[in-house]
């Protein structure tokens, strides 16, 4: 019930928000573009070949020195299409991280001709520096920014500069969400008992198959929720190598409203900027958003997976 509980926060707030795989060491690096041009036959076949030899991507890790947490960290993973320039890179998010975390991403993002990023908000959206706006402040911002206050983080939307030109929302607004609810038949009240029975059938297929060598939680007292940030990182920070991947952990109901609605706006927008000739293009959203964004580049769209790299967004030491 302790790590259900856990799950649920980290839900809740914001912050599980991908595939996580434990690392003994990490290669954390800033990524840098280049110009690139069109592959040979001989490079389109040397890429397709490494690809078969690699496992699913990984877009969020825990990594660790010996058996002491580090950081966690988000990946940045490079796609191009064989027959073209363009690369397109998914940048994982993390809504509360690090301020270096946020650093690093905003030096990133003036590397790319347009940086796609989500909002549900009506069109015309524009979020100000600072990410402070007019009106009364949304439950889940308001968690998430108790969270940020116990882990010792900053929030995404504060750090983040919106305002750069080639900065570009590819979401859908609150109006395109409720139709797409409605042509399917849903209702906030069907979505939260689909959202539910899913919970419970996850967490009944999990209890079922426990682990004998499943990692317990650890114990956490009032101090470590307001006095000892890093302690709570490093828990909450596990947590999420055992949720697993959370675009099938949140189930199909919350899956389709929350993942695949909100990406197929995103790709509608990645192929507008590809029509106006924008060759290395950022899109930049939650982790748990990436597995599905992956299918849609290396499925129709004809990418494939090039290159990763990794930017640690909370520091567990």
């Amino acid at each position: 019930m302790k790590r259900f509980l856990f799950r649920s926060l980290l839900a809740l707030s914001g912050l599980a928000l991908g595939n996580v795989a434990k690392h003994s060491q990490a290669q954390l690096a800033t990524p840098v573009l280049e110009n690139r041009q069109p592959e040979t036959p001989k490079e389109i076949a040397k890429s397709k070949a490494e690809l078969e030899t690699c496992g699913p991507t990984e877009y969020l890790r825990l990594t660790k020195e010996g058996n002491v947490p580090k950081s966690l960290d988000v990946a940045v993973t490079s796609f191009t299409r064989p027959d073209s320039s363009v690369q397109v890179d998914l940048i994982g998010a993390i809504h509360i991280g690090e301020r270096s975390y946020y650093a690093e991403l905003n030096k990133l993002f003036d590397q790319y001709d347009v940086l796609l990023y989500e909002l549900v908000a009506a069109e015309g959206t524009v979020i100000p520096r600072g990410g402070k706006r007019e009106g009364p402040e949304h439950p889940i911002a308001m968690i998430q920014g108790m969270a940020k206050s116990a882990l010792g983080l900053e929030f995404q939307l504060e750090q983040i500069d919106y305002t750069k030109k080639h900065m570009v929302r590819a979401d859908l607004t609150p109006e395109q969400m409720s139709e797409k609810m409605e042509a399917r038949g849903d209702t906030p009240i069907t979505i939260a008992l689909s959202a539910f029975a899913d919970a419970m059938r996850q967490q009944n297929l999990k209890s079922s198959k426990q682990s004998a060598f499943q990692e317990p939680l650890p114990d956490i007292s009032l101090f470590d929720l307001f006095g000892s940030p890093t302690k709570l990182k490093r828990i909450m920070a596990q947590q999420f190598a055992a949720t697993g991947a959370l675009d099938q952990s949140l189930g199909s109901a919350l899956n389709q409203l929350l993942v695949i609605d909100r990406n197929g706006a995103a790709i509608e927008g990645l192929q507008k900027e590809m029509k106006k000739g924008k060759n290395r293009i950022g899109i930049f959203y939650g982790a748990a958003h990436m597995p599905d964004f992956e299918r849609r580049l290396t499925g129709d769209l004809q990418f494939v997976r090039k290159s990763q790299t990794w930017l640690a967004a909370w520091n567990l030491k």
